[in-house]
């Protein structure tokens, strides 16, 4: 598992925080920006926060962000993440 997701998975306490709900094995996460890039957001850890595939979604649609650096609102579609237990370790996957 990626560093930074790993990180947001424990300061989250294992919650979306757009819904408030436990990931599970099999959710789709994504690392989104609270403020987005595009509004002036950097690339710092207080401005990540980890969500379901669906959440990330939803907000960008809402706060207004064109979403087009990460490919949030691209017409291509992004690759499918999973997060697997693997050997007592969780490991993200393409899925």
């Amino acid at each position: 598992m990626p560093n930074r997701v790993a990180t947001l998975l424990k300061k989250q306490k294992g919650k979306c925080t757009h819904c408030g709900l436990f990931f599970r094995e099999n959710d789709v996460m994504e690392v989104d920006h609270k403020i987005p890039k595009s509004k002036g957001g950097k690339d710092l850890y207080n401005n990540f926060q980890l969500l379901h595939r669906h959440c990330h979604d939803i907000k960008t649609t809402n706060d207004g962000s064109p979403g087009t650096k990460s490919g949030c609102n691209s017409a291509k579609p992004k690759p499918t993440r999973k997060l697997e237990k693997v050997s007592e370790k969780w490991v993200m996957r393409y899925a």
